[in-house]
């Protein structure tokens, strides 16, 4: 993901939200800059627009949570409500971006190996 896309996805989320706070240029770099290095290598900016389009299709968002992280909870497997990104994105994200007009809701159980019994992502195998 760019930081480009990043910025222009927060904005544009944010502007459709009756009650979000706008934010700031320095703000955004900043959010930026908290994100994992990994985080912005695996997230396409496709990836992104698809969060950000769910996000604006829930019918019952988290809004206690910081935008960037709600948004990063639509492709990335959550604990403990937050998205972990340790785990991977979701399983099934080709299948949900491909009906990205409609919104998917949240699953909130990681997907565990029966083997390992440890994440299965792609990325994860061979770190647990």
């Amino acid at each position: 993901m760019q930081i480009q896309s990043f910025a222009l996805g927060l904005r544009t989320v944010s502007g459709f939200l009756p009650y979000a706070k706008k934010l700031a240029d320095d703000e955004i770099k900043f959010l930026w800059l908290l994100i994992p290095q990994q985080v912005k290598d695996d997230v396409s900016d496709d990836v992104w627009a698809y969060a950000c389009n769910q996000r604006l299709l829930d019918p019952n968002p988290d809004k206690e949570q910081a935008l960037h992280l709600q948004l990063l909870k639509y492709v990335y497997r959550t604990r403990d409500g937050q998205p972990a990104f340790d785990w991977g994105f979701k399983e099934d994200l080709p299948q949900r971006m491909s009906a990205g007009a409609v919104f998917q809701g949240q699953a909130t159980q990681p997907m565990l190996s029966s083997v390992d019994n440890g994440p299965t992502h792609h990325l994860l195998q061979g770190l647990m």
